[in-house]
């Protein structure tokens, strides 16, 4: 466990890196749009942006996510503590239910005005493509941060279902803004499971 923790800012990144690359390549190979602005511009703007995020929850907070989840676990918290789960049943569970709470706040970020006025620098990007999964004011990526500190406390989560929550995540964020054209076939059976770029 702990050398998943220690491995973990190379892994994301890899995970980041790759997926981010893949997506750029396939939106050159299949857009589903015509691109009305530089993409230059608005790459660096977005890219900027999660270089900034990024920072700020380093700087602001001293653990993130899989640094509550081993104290939460250490400390015996959380209600999926309280019973004896096979490791992958507990690991399902985990980012079922993380999933279905950062779902809950994105609705809440479209409903509570003072939300909705961070929350919409990511609708604000008048191109969507892949980056526009990581264009997000900082003090919404800090404040949702803290709603999954908080929520890693309340479930206490194994360290490996948290990092796998924010890899799928991450990783969903950049497939489902892409503007990529998926097959139809395709996107029927994907959508089952994810949202895609054309939902």
């Amino acid at each position: 466990m702990n050398a998943l923790f220690e491995h973990e800012s190379t892994l994301r990144l890899s995970v980041f890196i790759g997926v981010l690359a893949t997506m750029i390549v396939l939106e050159a190979a299949f857009p589903k749009r015509a691109r009305t602005q530089n993409r230059l511009g608005r790459w660096s703007t977005n890219l900027g942006l999660i270089v900034i995020d990024s920072l700020l929850l380093r700087l602001v907070l001293p653990v993130v996510a899989t640094g509550t989840a081993i104290f939460a676990n250490e400390k015996g918290w959380g209600l999926l503590n309280y019973v004896a789960w096979p490791a992958w049943l507990e690991l399902i569970i985990a980012v079922v239910l993380l999933d279905m709470l950062i779902y809950w706040q994105h609705v809440a970020s479209h409903h509570i005005p003072v939300l909705w006025r961070l929350h919409k620098v990511h609708h604000a990007d008048r191109d969507i493509d892949t980056t526009t999964g990581i264009r997000f004011h900082p003090i919404e990526i800090l404040a949702s941060m803290l709603y999954k500190m908080f929520w890693v406390v309340v479930l206490g989560p194994s360290v490996a279902a948290v990092i796998l929550f924010e890899l799928i995540l991450n990783g969903c964020a950049l497939f489902n803004h892409a503007n990529v054209k998926l097959p139809s076939s395709l996107d029927r059976v994907l959508r089952l499971f994810l949202v895609t770029p054309d939902m």
